[in-house]
């Protein structure tokens, strides 16, 4: 995270009371831990012991996670490891979770990121946009389509968000007008938040989202099919979050402003080298980038597996005398510390599902749902949406987030007749609304702590009492008049929402045969 000079995360030792309140703090959350563990062992005797654990493992995770400052993938890692070192749970059982394919992707495509980035034809590409802009207006609808282009090459929304910082400090020193600064500070980490969903690598949580189907149902979600979902929902969120930024922070005369400035402005004057001039490696990355997307949307007709052709590109981009720089100086650069995170909670999840903990949860939390109101399509779906929203209020972490919600929605949607894969997608674009508070995603703190005077977190919550409702609303029109479209079908046939199948009742297909499906069924 980007601070300010002289700017501390933590308060002055000598603040009173200061001592008192991190010791009651750490009082709290660990009698909160005692409880919860101890109602767990004890008031759930029907349990054996290894769902017990795994339900102990995984609350306290959630509690590490929502009520600590401890590093969430110090958190994830240490309850990942746990069934293990008490021999609930095989060790090769982690040690595969690092090898998943899902890894090896955000791998590659971190090294792809980092060579686009070093060859400066991102910021070329932004700057090319900006220019075009005559009014603030055109500049934030031009930004806005810039950041949303960034999802489909950089895998990381904290990584995206550390590109577009020096264009906005850039833009916001050439424009000198401290209301506009604010919308625009606003506008860069709500588009990169919200953009992210557009593209299967634009955040780690959605590659937990399609690991999670792919185990649980059998269903798989290419780079293709998210796209096709996942960038509908991104342009019309992202470009009425632009709009309502433009009314709620700026009047009509800041709105149509007149802006000009060169390429060579924003790059602080420097006209040393001729901007309208591709260099080598600019050159090579564009034609390596546009053939990797490419070739991750055809997946279906070529068969090469979107992890492969990941890692060919990731060589081809590091490659001798042709990348932009060494495969070690890339993989420095890989953010090491998400790609444990992911395969930590990933084996959180396998844990949860594999003891049998999560077929329990979900067979009493559906005994309160039986009955026709349960059933409700619209009930349903506005559930998950709801709780996927406003989940950011107390996990931090998107892929969190997922990695909690997303295989109890699976669940619903298996035992109440919907579409799994639907209401996954569905929570998963949810989850990754997270506005409102200046810790709830790293590019909201990090444009909200720059040195500049940006925005407060009054700031942010006007805005999020805007925007909330307002997604929670796109997120129900889409699920009920774009996406069955798009062939992201919520329910199987007409009478599904009629019936709501028992776990016994319910029997899976020949592709759901893998150990967290037999699991389910309590085998």
């Amino acid at each position: 995270m980007i601070m300010p000079q002289g700017v501390s995360t933590l308060p002055a030792t000598g603040h009173p009371g200061w001592p008192f309140k991190q010791h009651y703090r750490l009082i709290a959350v660990s009698v909160a831990a005692v409880v919860v563990t101890l109602a767990i062992w004890f008031g759930l005797p029907e349990l054996n012991t290894q769902a017990r654990l795994a339900f102990i493992t995984f609350s306290l995770a959630l509690i590490g996670w929502c009520f600590t400052t401890i590093n969430d993938t110090y958190i994830a890692l240490v309850a990942a490891i746990i069934p293990s070192v008490i021999g609930t749970g095989a060790p090769n059982e982690f040690f595969e979770a690092l090898g998943d394919s899902m890894i090896w992707l955000l791998f590659a495509a971190f090294i792809i990121a980092a060579a686009v980035s070093a060859s400066g034809l991102s910021r070329r590409l932004t700057m090319a946009v900006v220019s075009r802009a005559h009014s603030v207006n055109q500049l934030f609808y031009a930004l806005t389509a810039a950041i949303i282009a960034t999802a489909f090459v950089i895998p990381s929304t904290s990584g995206r968000a550390a590109l577009m910082l020096p264009i906005f400090i850039a833009l916001s020193t050439t424009i000198n007008d401290a209301r506009i600064t604010k919308a625009l500070a606003l506008l860069f980490p709500t588009v990169i938040l919200l953009s992210a969903v557009a593209s299967l690598i634009g955040a780690g949580a959605h590659l937990v989202t399609a690991d999670l189907l792919l185990h649980m149902t059998g269903q798989r979600i290419g780079f293709w099919e998210w796209m096709v979902w996942g960038l509908p929902f991104a342009l019309v969120s992202c470009f009425v979050s632009t709009w309502l930024i433009l009314r709620l922070f700026l009047n009509k005369e800041e709105q149509h402003k007149p802006v000009q400035f060169s390429v060579a402005q924003i790059e602080k004057g420097d006209d040393s080298s001729d901007p309208k001039a591709f260099s080598r490696q600019e050159r090579y990355m564009l034609i390596l980038v546009v053939a990797l997307v490419t070739l991750w949307a055809t997946e279906p007709l070529h068969g090469v597996n979107n992890t492969m052709v990941a890692i060919v590109g990731a060589l081809l981009a590091t490659a001798p005398k042709f990348g932009v720089f060494s495969f070690m100086e890339a993989v420095k650069k890989v953010e090491w510390s998400l790609l444990i995170f992911l395969a930590a909670t990933m084996e959180i999840g396998e844990s949860l599902i594999e003891s049998g903990g999560a077929k329990w949860l979900a067979d009493h939390l559906f005994e309160m749902l039986q009955g026709g109101a349960a059933t409700s399509a619209w009930l349903v779906v506005s559930v998950v949406a709801a709780v996927s929203l406003l989940s950011h209020l107390l996990i931090n972490s998107r892929t969190a987030r997922s990695s909690v919600l997303v295989p109890l929605v699976i669940l619903l949607g298996l035992s109440l007749g919907f579409q799994p894969a639907g209401l996954a997608f569905l929570s998963t674009a949810a989850a990754g609304f997270c506005l409102t508070l200046m810790v709830s995603a790293k590019p909201v703190a990090m444009f909200g702590q720059i040195e500049a005077s940006t925005y407060t977190a009054q700031d942010l919550l006007r805005l999020s009492a805007v925007l909330l409702p307002i997604h929670f609303v796109l997120l129900v029109v889409f699920a009920f008049f774009v996406w069955p479209y798009l062939g992201l079908e919520f329910l199987p046939d007409p009478t599904a929402v009629h019936q709501t199948p028992t776990w016994t009742e319910w029997q899976p297909s020949p592709a759901q045969t893998s150990t967290v499906a037999v699991a389910m069924q309590g085998k």
